[in-house]
């Protein structure tokens, strides 16, 4: 079925930073520069886009929760595990950026998590100033320093919006067989209008390439055949959604 949620524009700041939350669970990042990492999920409502092949449901059961208690479930999801005290929090939608995430990620990075954001890029993180800091390439290692928070940008428009291209680690993109271009990337995103992004002059961080879920056996093998293919000759890097193949949300 193709995706129906509505558009929704950037939300306002509240005056306690509260965030629209869509859900947050526990589960292993299948995607990404922390691919295979376990992780808790903090899933944001809405997106300002409507791509028709998005299969992620962002707007059922929301709620508005301060980002003391979405650290609060956080910790309470990581914790009961007992792992180690640092971890890793992915913050993704919808689109996140629709909103002020600064509170809650400063909030997250004080309790000694990394932070990944995922975003298709067309909003600009508000506060950019204060992102520098928590922000480096992937290329310089994500170990033995301070948490920070690493944005990965998922191009599905025309254009990235050069504060996310400041910040952002990398660049991953969805493909579909038969709508390949001669870069090796997709000619449409999700099946959203219009050629997504490239990226720009220079780009010296990963760029990843991942077959379309399409939800069907055959198409899916056709998707990563392209996927394949466009790797082997473009020299992308090759992601597959290892949390579908593994069984968990």
């Amino acid at each position: 079925m193709p995706n129906t949620q509505p558009i929704e524009k950037r939300a306002p700041s509240t005056w306690n930073g509260s965030v629209d939350v869509h859900s947050i669970f526990l589960t292993i990042q299948g995607e990404g520069p922390f691919c295979g990492r376990p992780c808790v999920f903090v899933r944001l409502a809405g997106c300002n886009l409507q791509c028709p092949a998005c299969d992620t449901e962002y707007t059922a059961g929301r709620r508005m929760m301060a980002p003391s208690e979405v650290v609060f479930e956080v910790n309470r999801l990581w914790r009961a595990e007992r792992w180690r005290d640092e971890g890793l929090v992915v913050v993704t939608g919808g689109e996140p950026f629709r909103q002020e995430l600064r509170g809650l990620f400063d909030m997250l990075n004080h309790q000694g998590y990394d932070v990944q954001v995922e975003t298709n890029g067309t909003l600009a993180p508000t506060r950019l100033a204060s992102y520098r800091p928590y922000v480096t390439s992937m290329a310089k290692g994500i170990q033995g320093r301070m948490p920070g928070v690493y944005v990965v940008c998922s191009p599905k428009t025309g254009k990235v919006h050069p504060d996310i291209l400041e910040v952002a680690c990398a660049l991953k993109y969805v493909l579909e067989a038969g709508q390949v271009a001669e870069d090796g990337l997709p000619l449409h995103a999700l099946q959203h209008p219009g050629r997504p992004a490239r990226p720009p002059m220079g780009w010296d961080r990963p760029v990843y390439v991942q077959p379309m879920d399409a939800h069907d056996d055959g198409l899916n093998a056709l998707h990563t055949r392209a996927a394949v293919a466009s790797c082997l000759r473009h020299g992308h890097t090759l992601q597959l959604q290892v949390h579908k193949f593994i069984g968990v949300e």
